[in-house]
C-alpha cells in the first residue's frame, strides 16, 4: 500500500513539474522571438533624425534613419493596432526616445499606448532581413500561414 501511494505521488509530481516545464518552455520561446543576441542593443536613439517605419508585427517594428542606419523597436506587449496604422507616434524626453521609459502611440486608433522594451542598432540591410525573418518565421508557425501580405506600412512619425 505504502509503495503504491508513493508511486501515485511520485507520478503526480512528475505530471505537475512537466506542465510547469511546458509552460516555461513556451514563455521563453516567445520571448526568444524578440531576442538578438548577435545586436546591439542601446539606449536610446535621437528622435530628430527619423526618416520613416516599417512594421514587423503587432510587438516589433523598424525605424529608419537612412539606408545604412535603422534600429529595432520592441514593444513590452501586443499593439495590434500597429498593423493597420499609418501614424504612429513617439513619447521622447529631450529629442531621444529611450528603451523602458518611451512608448509609442498609434494615432487615429482607440489602442493604448505600449511601452518600448528594448531597441537594437540595425547596421546594415542584411540585419534589417535576418530580424524580419527571425520574426515573421516565428508568427507564419504560430499561425500556421503560408505568408503575410501587406505587412509593411511606411508612416509619420509625430513627438509628444
Amino acid at each position: 500500500m505504502k509503495r503504491t501511494l508513493l508511486t501515485i505521488i511520485s507520478l503526480l509530481s512528475f505530471s505537475i513539474f512537466s506542465a510547469f516545464a511546458a509552460t516555461g518552455e513556451t514563455a521563453t520561446s516567445e520571448e526568444d522571438k524578440y531576442t538578438f543576441a548577435n545586436l546591439e542593443e542601446v539606449d536610446s536613439f535621437l528622435y530628430r533624425q527619423i526618416n520613416g517605419w516599417n512594421v514587423i508585427d503587432s510587438r516589433s517594428l523598424i525605424v529608419n534613419f537612412s539606408p545604412s542606419r535603422s534600429y529595432l523597436v520592441i514593444l513590452e506587449r501586443n499593439l495590434t493596432a500597429l498593423k493597420f496604422t499609418e501614424q504612429v507616434q513617439f513619447s521622447s524626453r529631450n529629442s531621444r526616445v529611450r528603451a523602458n521609459i518611451d512608448q509609442v502611440h498609434v494615432l487615429n486608433q482607440f489602442a493604448r499606448p505600449s511601452r518600448i522594451e528594448a531597441i537594437y542598432l540595425l547596421p546594415n540591410r542584411e540585419a534589417r532581413r535576418a530580424v524580419r525573418a527571425k520574426i515573421r518565421s516565428e508568427e507564419l508557425e504560430v499561425n500556421g500561414m503560408n505568408g503575410m501580405s501587406g505587412e509593411v506600412i511606411i508612416g509619420q512619425i509625430n513627438s509628444l
